[in-house]
């Protein structure tokens, strides 16, 4: 089977709900995962300086198959929390399919494209994008943005 080397660097995010109203700092970390299966889960550090605005810089590589980038089913998920004594506390998610990610990589810049993604390719011939995504809470948009960069290498 013809797979790819997926790589995501969880940038950063910016003006997440505050989850600890009363006291306390927001400190927030980000789990990012291939369909939400716990085997695939991948956690950066938790940010204890950006409260509700973090920073990570956190780069993790998957192996994709060839068949995941061709179904809208295979998802990459990254759900945010609030670090706290008491468990850590839920703030929000993004979901996006491989597939997405993958045509936008390709996309060549040349008509328009969204305003939230930026596309680069470098000389090894592998495809990146950067993407700002909203923050989801279930259905509903909820507080704040996601920004994410990534690039697919060759089979």
């Amino acid at each position: 089977m013809d797979c790819r080397k997926l790589e995501i660097t969880v940038v950063s995010a910016n003006n997440l709900e505050d989850v600890r109203v009363f006291f306390g700092k927001t400190a927030v970390h980000a789990r990012v995962s291939i369909n939400g299966k716990p085997e695939t889960e991948r956690r950066t550090p938790t940010d204890t300086h950006g409260n509700q605005n973090p920073s990570w810089e956190f780069t993790t590589t998957y192996i994709i198959m060839e068949t995941m980038l061709q179904s809208c089913n295979a998802m990459l998920v990254v759900k945010l929390y609030c670090d706290r004594n008491a468990g850590d506390r839920y703030i929000g998610e993004v979901y996006i399919s491989l597939m997405e990610l993958f045509d936008c990589a390709k996309y060549n810049g040349d008509d328009e494209k969204s305003s939230n993604l930026q596309v680069e390719s470098d000389s090894c011939g592998r495809r990146s994008a950067v993407m700002t995504l909203p923050v989801m809470k279930g259905c509903i948009q909820s507080q704040g943005a996601l920004k994410i960069s990534y690039s697919f290498s060759d089979k």
